[in-house]
């Protein structure tokens, strides 16, 4: 897979979310289908980090202004899943919600 990175103050990502949604809905095979993924961690101040993944080149060349990362940057813990399948090993063996504390009780 192929990672991309740009910052994005609250609704502003959402071009892309529409650009992500129909890649995805185009691609017909079922494996390249779960590599379309894309996450979010919150910054302070109304600020997110976006992360795309898609399958290769080809696609991330669309996504202008978004910063290639490698894997490795990835944050472990998300706040937000917009598009992909969360049951998935493509979004199992990278990512995990972040607890709340809410959820603790």
């Amino acid at each position: 897979m192929v990672w991309g990175k740009r910052r994005f103050s609250y609704a502003d990502y959402s071009p892309y979310f529409d650009l992500m949604r129909k890649l995805r809905q185009a691609e017909a095979d079922p494996t390249p289908y779960q590599q379309f993924i894309m996450v979010s961690t919150e910054r302070l101040g109304g600020e997110s980090d976006y992360y795309v993944g898609v399958p290769n080149e080809t696609f991330m060349a669309v996504f202008d202004g978004f910063e290639r990362v490698e894997e490795l940057m990835l944050p472990k813990v998300i706040d937000a899943l917009h598009i992909g399948d969360a049951t998935s090993d493509e979004f199992t063996s990278r990512f995990e919600f972040k607890h709340n504390e809410r959820d603790a009780e």
